[in-house]
């Protein structure tokens, strides 16, 4: 009897453990379908992916593919390229994407940066000033202590009407912040953090100014007025209804992945 209730305690134990189910939700007022597991976060139209990031591993390795003509000795090369995600808000998926390696060339090459895509529209379409009035953007950045830290010219940034403006009276300084390509970042490099009463907690990802200090991300948080057209998708990601805010991506297993690729691959057979 012994041995007969160590034996099933054994295959009890041995037993795979159930996977983890992947979250679905449909965006209210769309056509859109999400879907997110431990490894992915897809958007649907229709039963067709119009956003994926497991499905960009094929184009990773595409576009390391080597010319077959190729003379160059590649064992050296490598490309890393990562995604994590970090908020979902109606059909807005924001994602910090990370790439680095070295292809040949005078040295390495890294970069990271949040994008925010509106999965409804082509890449790139997204504006956070389309979302906001630019005067309440504007408002916050120049409120920031450290936006405030990089004045170049404190007159134009006093007199600045327009974040672009804005942007051109700010110095890299010893950090070396990206502000001179800032304009596309407050655009589109954001992730929704929080929500505090009626207002919403954006967090905006500067790159760096110079190949010096390739790799580095600069992250301002500033607090925005809700507008009221955006006040139901917030409350369901609040909420986690559908998506999810930022400072809840841990908790709602919001997913990572990575891709690899070593020069050294492209001669094995």
């Amino acid at each position: 009897m012994l041995m007969s209730s160590v034996v099933m305690v054994a295959l009890f134990t041995a037993a795979p453990a159930p996977k983890a189910q992947s979250l679905t939700w449909k965006v209210t007022g769309s056509d859109v379908t999400f879907e997110m597991s431990s490894k992915d976060l897809r958007a649907l139209r229709g039963g067709k992916e119009v956003f994926g990031l497991l499905s960009r591993k094929k184009g990773f390795l595409e576009d390391l593919k080597p010319d077959p003509e190729e003379t160059r000795d590649m064992s050296d090369w490598e490309a890393y390229n990562s995604f994590k995600v970090l908020s979902v808000v109606g059909p807005w998926a924001s994602y910090e994407e990370s790439s680095s390696g070295y292809t040949g060339g005078a040295h390495p090459y890294a970069h990271s940066g949040y994008v925010t895509w509106d999965v409804t529209k082509e890449h790139g379409a997204f504006n956070l000033l389309d979302v906001f009035p630019e005067k309440d953007v504007l408002q916050a950045l120049k409120a920031d202590s450290f936006v405030k830290e990089h004045i170049d010219d404190a007159k134009a940034f006093n007199d600045a009407k327009s974040v672009k403006a804005l942007m051109e009276s700010l110095k890299p300084g010893e950090d070396c912040v990206g502000f001179r390509y800032g304009l596309d970042s407050v655009k589109r490099s954001v992730a929704f953090h929080h929500v505090e009463g009626d207002k919403v907690a954006v967090r905006i990802a500067f790159a760096y100014d110079n190949e010096s200090c390739r790799g580095n991300m600069f992250v301002v948080g500033v607090l925005l007025p809700i507008p009221a057209s955006l006040k139901p998708a917030l409350e369901r990601a609040r909420t986690r209804q559908e998506g999810f805010l930022m400072k809840d991506a841990r908790s709602a297993k919001a997913p990572s992945l990575s891709f690899e690729w070593e020069g050294a691959d492209a001669k094995k057979p």
